[in-house]
Parts: C-alpha cells; structure tokens; sequence
C-alpha cells in the first residue's frame, strides 16, 4: 500500500488499503502533511490518511520515501555529485521541506507564501538558516540574481 495525496480518496480506497495491510502488505507513504493549504482552506493530505490506516490496523508505516525523509534527497544528492553542505532546501513548510533539508545535512530557506508563518519559525528549536517573504526576496538574500 502506497498513501500519497489524494483528493479522490474515498471510503473505497480506505477499505482496499485497509484490508491490502490486514493481510500483510508493506505500508509506504510518499509524504506526510497531516494537511494541504488550498485557495479555499486546508484539506486533508497524506498524514491524515496514514494516521486514519495505522490507527485501524494498529501497523505503523514502514518506509517514509518523500517528506519529510532525506532519503530522496540523499539519493539526488549523490547522483548529482553534490555535498549536501553546499546546497540549500528552499520550502514553505517547516515540519516537512525545512526538517527534510536539515535531517539531509543542508542549509535550508522557508518561503512564507505557504503553510509556515515567522511565529512558527520563532517557536523552531533548529530554525532554517533563511526565512523569506516569498521567492524573490530569498534570491535577493542569497545573492544569485544577476
């Protein structure tokens, strides 16, 4: 079983997921907001069904391969030939592009255009090293525009 978001989910697809787990398939996520911001409020994301699949089954998610695991960052990383020190995670999300990029062993950058607010960066024990308004004030910040 592979959760990933979806606005169709349905009780359907919950039922074959939870019986595809009861029977003994692996359990995947490709990421895990519990939300996803949208022009007319949040909707639940990926989290919310992983939580849903885990508190029926009483399983626990096997492998996390998007946000906010560095896995898929290490893997780019490596076939890119780049070390992590010297590239930046730029998101809007504190709890999963920010924690991402830290866990990978970047510098990181949060964009306020999304879910995160300064008083979230404020309240961070390990804040990211840049926090921006929106895009082109970061590119600013970092200097690369020409």
């Amino acid at each position: 079983v592979v959760v990933a978001f979806d606005r169709t989910l349905d009780y359907r697809k919950l039922n074959l997921a939870y019986q595809a787990l009861m029977r003994g398939a692996r359990f995947f996520a490709t990421n895990a907001d519990k939300a996803c911001p949208m022009p007319g409020g949040a909707i639940p994301d990926a989290g919310a069904t992983i939580a849903a699949l885990e508190h029926i089954t009483g399983r626990r998610l096997e492998l996390l391969a998007g946000k906010p695991s560095p896995l898929i960052v290490q893997v780019a990383l490596e076939r890119l030939g780049l070390p992590a020190e010297r590239c930046v995670m730029v998101g809007d999300r504190l709890e999963t592009d920010i924690r991402m990029g830290q866990e990978a062993g970047m510098r990181t950058a949060v964009v306020l255009t999304g879910a995160s607010r300064r008083e979230d960066v404020a309240a961070m024990a390990r804040p990211p090293d840049w926090v921006a308004e929106n895009v082109g004030e970061l590119v600013r910040m970092l200097g690369v525009a020409s």
